[in-house]
């Protein structure tokens, strides 16, 4: 997405991309060196502002991001979003935006397997064998599900970091969150997206939707 962006944008938007995991390098440079995307090979709390500053190719990037996009990360290494976002956010702009795609745990389990049960057999069965469903589930969505927080924790947290946010996703137990401190940047971005491209059946909620109060008009 980000490599996408930034080729549209002909050199008006740079973007770095990262992950621990050689397949996503090798996917991002399946079709080339893109000229205005950048792909780090590692985990994210190894872009601090001093490393992006000492590292070749990446010092463009060292005075800060206009975005933030965390795209189900967190969720791969512990519950403990505090300590996760305020790491993060020392790359963040004042006025710029993060955006946050997880997973949440539902305090309602029933509600949650059946979320669960309509995306593996209502969706992903479109893709993926049983055999294959089985084996993430084992190796990847056990692990993933002791690290995921509820929505009430994680509004909590953002409380502490930003002023404003909107929930701007959701399907199933997923949900995106925009958050930031200037809400004319947050209202700019929200009121630039477009209608939501899934089945209704899939949506849990009105979207974009305020997560953190905003002031009243």
């Amino acid at each position: 997405m980000a490599r996408t962006i930034s080729e549209l944008a002909d050199g008006q938007i740079l973007s770095l991309s990262c992950s621990p995991t050689i397949e996503n390098q090798e996917s991002f440079y399946a079709w080339g060196v893109p000229k205005h995307a950048q792909f780090f090979l590692g985990p994210f709390n190894h872009l601090s502002p001093e490393s992006l500053s000492q590292t070749a190719g990446l010092q463009d990037f060292a005075s800060g991001f206009d975005i933030i996009f965390e795209d189900t990360t967190f969720q791969m290494y512990s519950p403990n979003r505090q300590q996760q976002i305020a790491f993060v956010r020392r790359n963040l702009k004042a006025k710029g935006l993060m955006i946050f795609l997880e997973k949440f745990r539902s305090q309602d389990v029933e509600e949650y397997r059946r979320r669960e049960l309509q995306k593996d057999h209502g969706f992903k069965v479109r893709y993926f064998s049983e055999a294959e469903i089985n084996r993430k589930k084992t190796n990847v969505l056990e692990t993933m599900n002791l690290n995921e927080v509820t929505l009430d924790e994680m509004r909590s947290v953002l409380r502490e970091v930003f002023s404003y946010a909107y929930i701007i996703w959701n399907s199933g137990n997923f949900h995106s969150i925009a958050a930031s401190n200037s809400l004319r940047n947050l209202d700019l971005f929200v009121s630039c997206l477009g209608p939501v491209a899934i089945p209704s059946e899939y949506t849990y909620g009105e979207v974009p939707a305020p997560f953190l109060p905003l002031p009243q008009s």
